[in-house]
């Protein structure tokens, strides 16, 4: 397996079945879309044979630093809060059914991507809009929820990243 950047002529996205027609959708209507107009960076988990089997997606984001706990909020201004927004992540049914750990790895390429940009700029957290089901993946990861109603949107410092994977390129 490996992963590397979309590229929309490259990449076949057809056959991809994650099990969740929205994320389905988005990989076969739009992602496409998005990285043309400079909105996200997509990467791609392909099998050897070059068969797509997961995606993600990574862009700029901000939090409120009222939504974070008051001992990661204290001492920091009352604007925007710069991150990292994992937006849409999938792995596909039959990589998940044979075990191949599709949706840990592109976590931790996505992690280490976060990293790569918190070298060149102000970045405080990568943060994830984690649908009801995959909650408890990301906190095996030690993702934590930030403080609104649907507790969906979950954070992970970048010092907490930095401690874990070191600095680096990806790999």
């Amino acid at each position: 397996m490996r992963i590397e950047l979309f590229d929309a002529k490259q990449h076949e996205r057809k056959g991809f079945d994650s099990g969740n027609p929205a994320l389905n959708e988005y990989l076969q209507k739009y992602l496409a879309q998005g990285v043309k107009k400079h909105l996200i960076r997509a990467y791609v988990a392909l099998e050897d044979s070059g068969r797509l089997i997961g995606y993600y997606t990574l862009s700029a984001a901000s939090i409120s630093c009222a939504d974070l706990p008051p001992d990661m909020a204290k001492g920091l201004p009352c604007y925007p809060i710069p991150a990292l927004l994992i937006g849409r992540m999938a792995t596909d049914t039959q990589a998940r059914e044979q075990g191949l750990k599709v949706g840990s790895k592109l976590l931790i390429h996505a992690c280490k991507q976060v990293l790569k940009v918190a070298d060149t700029a102000g970045v405080l957290c990568v943060v994830v809009d984690a649908k009801p089901e995959a909650v408890s993946f990301y906190e095996r990861f030690g993702f934590m929820r930030l403080k609104q109603e649907d507790n969906l949107r979950l954070y992970l410092p970048v010092a907490t990243l930095q401690g874990l994977l070191g600095t680096g390129e990806p790999s």
